[in-house]
């Protein structure tokens, strides 16, 4: 049975609220929640689960959190940049199989044991279920075999070096709780994770608790209350407050004065996503390279780094930064050049300049709505009109993984290796998202898909960034340094994911 509980609360009223209360006392009364008790975590993100599908999203944010309740094969080693077991013990790839030894002695939260069964039904939905979103990751696996409870092996279409990258995130369901439940499984959301589901509200709550017969040593903490709360102003309130003990996306131009709060600290870590504009040449006018390399002439990143981002980000050369695999530092970027811009419109047909929809996210990422109007205007002074449109989240996601944006600013994360980044967005007839296609850019990226050698890897990776920048079907920006606000008595670690683990975290006596 699904257990709801009523902690709606207009964001309004929630900022109403925090600074009508003196003194930093607790609201827990008033509001229906608090953050006081040593055996509950709050978590105030910029965004929310806005389903209860564990494959109809793809935002770092949600992984993180759903990863608390159910499980995932492999996760990222980020210092080593390389991928260690969860529920899978072991692997080892031959030819165009890979075999995984999954862990022994797992339960479910229902007490169903996890077997290899589970592995090949949760990867099947994810292939299949019309509305899963995360099929791109996957699809070159062609078969599943499994030999045993403990055994399963994925059959990709061709030997596929990369596949690691594409399960990091993909989340391990229970086949036997589907069979149990069936249309109504997500409503349960039944993992083999440190956390188990309670409640959830749109909006306004995912609960979750822990759960005391994890296979691991269980976590610390009771409970984990997690809230979207998308204004900055808002989330800041709430952690000065006390009503949440960690925060995300602290803004820059905040972050030295939370560093100096009593009761607060900031973490900053240098993040994994990159922030790009996307030109989807399925769109005119950029289906014209000449525009495309206009538009990027027209946009000055490091200005945007500087005044908007006030320096709490980094640049980048190509889509990447150092500490992904592939990263180019040979490149160069396209310099700031408003006339040069204004010249390549011209022989591209468009000598009085042109106008265009440009859709960005409002509150999803740091500082993105302002980065956003900085561009802009940037892009007006090479006689580019572009008609800002901020779609709520969940709005924005579903229309641009659908392909229908022909410019949008987007944040690509957990770039640790870049395999699913290009999948999804420049490895053409993979994804709507970027109707991109360039015959050369897919020759290589098959090729470094089978290579295994990794030294050869990553200079086909270098390759491969250069031919898209180049033909600049983006504009990059940079690259995040994501910034939480902390309960200075928490003891908690950023990841570079924008991931929020919480099965370590605890309280200071």
């Amino acid at each position: 049975m699904l257990i709801k509980h009523d902690f709606s609360l207009s964001r309004r009223d929630f900022i109403r609220q925090v600074l009508a209360t003196a003194g930093g006392l607790a609201l827990g009364n008033k509001m229906g929640w608090a953050a006081v008790a040593a055996d509950r975590l709050v978590v105030a993100m910029s965004i929310g689960v806005e389903s209860m599908h564990p494959y109809s999203q793809s935002s770092s944010p949600i992984y993180g959190l759903w990863t608390n309740v159910i499980e995932t094969l492999v996760d990222s080693d980020f210092e080593r940049r390389r991928y260690h077991g969860e529920l899978a013990e072991s692997w080892s790839a031959k030819g165009n199989e890979w075999t995984f030894k999954l862990r022994k002695g797992i339960q479910y939260h229902d007490g169903s044991p996890f077997t290899a069964k589970d592995v090949a039904f949760s990867y099947e939905r994810i292939l299949k279920d019309k509305r899963s979103i995360q099929a791109a990751n996957l699809r070159d696996i062609q078969d599943f075999k499994v030999p045993d409870d403990h055994t399963v092996i994925l059959v990709t279409k061709r030997p596929k070096a990369a596949l690691l990258p594409l399960l990091y995130n993909r989340v391990v369901l229970s086949h036997k709780a589907a069979e149990r439940l069936v249309d109504k499984l997500d409503d349960h959301a039944i993992g083999t994770g440190p956390y188990r589901f309670v409640s959830w509200e749109r909006g306004s709550h995912f609960t979750m608790a822990r759960n005391e017969k994890y296979w691991r040593r269980p976590a610390n903490i009771r409970e984990i209350i997690w809230r979207p709360i998308k204004e900055d102003a808002a989330r800041i309130a709430a952690l000065e407050a006390g009503q949440a003990d960690i925060i995300n996306n602290v803004p820059p131009h905040e972050v030295e004065r939370l560093k100096r709060h009593p009761r607060l600290r900031v973490e900053l870590v240098r993040g994994l996503r990159v922030i790009f504009i996307a030109l989807n040449p399925a769109f005119k006018p950029f289906d014209n390279k000449l525009v495309r390399q206009a538009f990027n002439y027209a946009v000055d990143q490091e200005a945007i780094i500087k005044h908007v981002q006030e320096a709490q980000a980094y640049p980048l050369k190509g889509l990447l930064g150092p500490q992904m695999t592939g990263y180019d530092p040979e490149i160069k970027d396209y310099p700031y050049d408003p006339a040069r811009a204004k010249k390549l419109l011209a022989q591209a047909g468009y000598p009085d300049g042109l106008a265009v929809d440009f859709y960005s996210p409002s509150g999803r990422y740091t500082k993105d709505r302002e980065t956003a109007q900085a561009v802009v205007s940037q892009l007006a002074k090479a006689g580019i009109r572009a008609n800002l449109k901020t779609p709520e989240w969940a709005v924005f996601e579903a229309e641009y993984n659908s392909g229908k944006y022909g410019m949008y600013m987007i944040g690509r994360g957990s770039v640790v290796d870049p395999e699913a980044f290009f999948i999804r967005y420049f490895r053409s007839g993979r994804d709507k998202r970027l109707s991109y296609k360039n015959p050369e850019f897919d020759k290589i990226f098959d090729q470094q898909s089978e290579t295994f050698d990794p030294e050869k890897r990553e200079e086909l990776l270098r390759q491969l960034i250069r031919i898209v920048h180049e033909d600049c079907p983006t504009i990059p920006l940079y690259n995040t340094a994501d910034a939480y606000g902390v309960r200075r008595d928490l003891i908690w670690q950023a990841r570079p994911d924008e991931q929020i683990p919480v099965v370590n975290a605890r309280f200071q006596a």
